[in-house]
């Protein structure tokens, strides 16, 4: 029955989510290397804290453990696709430096192929992409602290895990995501780049419609708002911010949430106040009727 499934569905997880770890250590610890030999690293400036030059290249290592995983468990063509994709395209924002417009219209392919994929219909699968392109980049701001987005990636992976159809994804994904947390704890020795975090933000928004498309519930959107709680008020502390400050709105800067509490707290401290924030907002997320 249902109940039998959804067991199976979790023993499935598991495992995937154990390959998924055993996988990207030791690629997290190649993408370090390869990072270092190439220059590809996010060096330190104005509005980056960082003492010395740190590789970009953990995104690199979550994309390849995505994709050794596939050979095990059944990866739908169209995700693996988009997450490639999106890989591309931060990796090319590292390298090159797009604008804010050219990132947006080019993130458009992925998160378009994450709808499509998820057959919702072109009216649905429209606000799906307007939806999924505004929470890929709310995630994609997260990343400026050392262990602060993948840390807050991790809750929401893991109830994704038990609860949606992409559950090995999710599982695979939580894997590579405590690898590279291994790895990106402070000091960090590598990042998540935008190669990293705009694809933690794709596989999260893939596995959450799968979900939503699976059992659709009149409370989705309270789901979606406590699967990304943190990103979310990030966002709107950040936006609300640079408004007050008569400053542009898609600039970089240090004004967001986890950037006051980093004064504030010190970063073990603020580390700990936001996983936590993550993962208490996850829990309610999973006790979501459906």
């Amino acid at each position: 029955g249902q109940r039998t499934d959804r067991g199976r569905r979790r023993i499935v997880s598991f495992a995937a989510f154990v390959i998924g770890l055993a996988v990207g250590l030791p690629l997290t610890a190649a993408a370090v290397a390869l990072g270092r030999r190439a220059s590809l690293v996010d060096r330190p400036g104005t509005i980056k804290i960082h003492r010395t030059p740190v590789p970009h290249t953990g995104g690199a290592a979550i994309v390849a453990t995505i994709a050794v995983s596939a050979v095990v468990f059944e990866t739908p063509t169209w995700l693996l696709l988009a997450a490639v994709l999106t890989w591309a395209i931060g990796l090319a924002d590292d390298i090159r430096g797009l604008s804010a417009w050219q990132k947006l219209v080019a993130l458009a392919l992925p998160v378009g192929l994450v709808s499509a994929g998820s057959d919702l219909g072109w009216a649905t699968g429209t606000l799906a992409v307007v939806a999924g392109l505004v929470l890929v980049n709310a995630f994609q701001v997260t990343d400026g602290l050392d262990g602060l987005a993948a840390g807050v990636a991790l809750p929401p992976f893991i109830v994704l895990a038990a609860q949606s159809p992409l559950g090995a994804t999710a599982a695979i994904s939580a894997g590579a995501t405590i690898a590279f947390l291994v790895f990106n704890l402070p000091p960090a020795r590598i990042f998540l780049g935008d190669e990293g975090s705009l694809l933690i933000g794709v596989l999260l928004w893939a596995c959450f419609v799968s979900l939503v498309a699976d059992q659709p519930a009149p409370n989705a959107l309270a789901l979606t708002f406590l699967l990304w709680a943190f990103p979310l008020v990030n966002l709107l502390f950040v936006l609300g911010a640079r408004l007050r400050g008569h400053r542009p709105i898609l600039a970089g800067d240090r004004s967001h949430l986890y950037d006051v509490l980093h004064r504030r707290l010190g970063l073990k401290r603020t580390l700990m106040t936001c996983w936590s924030l993550a993962g208490l907002f996850a829990i309610l997320a999973a006790t979501i009727e459906r």
